[in-house]
């Protein structure tokens, strides 16, 4: 990994910061990207839990349904009090 990164270094003058900043732009991609995954991933896990959750408790598929249906309301209305 450490000779490629030399590799680019030595390559002239002008171009070689073009090749860096390309090369720190697309990582950074990548990284947001997984990150992005990542924070969907979990929301729809919390999501499953949580209505897994609600049929533990008994209620009827009505309920939870009216239940699910609400609560993306109320957890904008919070993000917005904070």
């Amino acid at each position: 990994m450490f000779e490629i990164f030399q590799a680019i270094v030595n390559i002239g003058v002008p171009f070689n910061m073009i090749v860096l900043i390309v090369l720190f732009g697309s990582i950074a991609g990548v990284l947001t990207g997984i990150a992005t995954q990542i924070r969907k991933y979990g929301c729809h896990r919390q999501d499953i839990d949580f209505k897994r959750e609600l049929v533990d408790r008994g209620l009827s598929a009505d309920e939870i349904e009216r239940i699910v249906r609400v609560r993306p309301k109320e957890l904008a209305e919070l993000s917005e009090v904070s």
